[in-house]
């Protein structure tokens, strides 16, 4: 059996041991980005989670946003009204006679009526019953006064009324305001927040996406170089097996080169009418 070259095989032992320490560096590097990926997926899921939840809030604030612009909108209008209703009650107080006029008019009338019926029924003189229809008279003008003042108080009364319970509407409105805009506050703040922790988690994604990238451009010339290797072992191998054929090519020819030389032995020992041996036979067949 012919021996392999020997300054090719060791060329290809050199070969595949850099071809090993090539695939376990590209496995190793590989296996660090993997890791680096995985990483970021958790990242990615985080905010993916935080950013449904921002949406969530959002729309919460919002809404609350929206019940306070219309409470604002109804306090608005009640202190408006409020606001009439007062004037109104400020008017009537400032009219004349009222509240001056401080008897209750159903007592005139009934002393008024009390006057008439004595001057219908009594027997009195034209004196005095002249009298009686001058305090009369003077007691209609009281009794107008009166109603005209009885009127306004009871008006400003209703109107007061009125403003009491616009007052405790308001206040409502006012109140609902006022917590509306702390839970909307609340939610805003919440927002503030979640998007600041949004805005860490896309820095360490990105430093993420900066690492992988790095471990691509570290395993992209490493690839290339195992690549050039494993085409350089392969031309290697070739020419390790056109090796073999030429050293075989040699072989056969000294054999046949040798058996030749054998052949012309025999030939002369047959000239000279020398015995021939077993193994003379066989040279002369054209074997060894």
């Amino acid at each position: 059996m012919q021996e392999e070259n020997p300054e090719l095989t060791t060329q290809m032992g050199h070969l595949q041991e850099e071809i090993s320490n090539l695939r376990r560096r590209l496995s190793e590097i590989n296996n660090e980005k993997e890791a680096l990926f995985t990483q970021r997926q958790d990242i990615g899921r985080q905010i993916s989670n935080l950013i449904k939840d921002v949406k969530g809030v959002r729309s919460e604030r919002d809404t609350l946003t929206g019940v306070v612009r219309l409470s604002k909108d109804e306090r608005e209008k009640l202190n408006e009204q409020i606001r009439v209703k007062i004037e109104e009650v400020k008017k009537l107080k400032d009219a004349e006679g009222t509240p001056r006029a401080q008897e209750d008019p159903r007592r005139i009338k009934r002393e008024i009526e009390r006057l008439e019926f004595k001057i219908e029924t009594d027997v009195m003189s034209f004196e005095k019953e002249k009298q009686l229809m001058k305090v009369i008279k003077e007691m209609k003008k009281t009794l107008a006064e009166a109603d005209k003042a009885f009127t306004g108080v009871r008006k400003i009364r209703e109107l007061s009324h009125e403003i009491d319970d616009l007052k405790a509407i308001a206040n409502s409105a006012h109140a609902k305001v006022q917590e509306g805009a702390k839970e909307s506050q609340a939610k805003h703040e919440a927002l503030v927040q979640t998007s600041k922790q949004i805005d860490e988690l896309k820095a360490k994604e990105e430093e993420f996406n900066k690492q992988i990238t790095e471990k691509k451009a570290l395993m992209t010339p490493i690839a290339a170089e195992l690549d050039a290797k494993n085409a350089a072992l392969q031309d290697l191998r070739a020419k390790m097996g056109f090796a073999r054929e030429e050293d075989k090519k040699v072989t056969a020819e000294k054999r046949k080169k040798k058996l030749s030389e054998l052949q012309a032995e025999v030939t002369d020992k047959m000239k000279r009418g020398d015995k021939l041996t077993t193994e003379d036979l066989l040279i002369m067949q054209g074997q060894e």
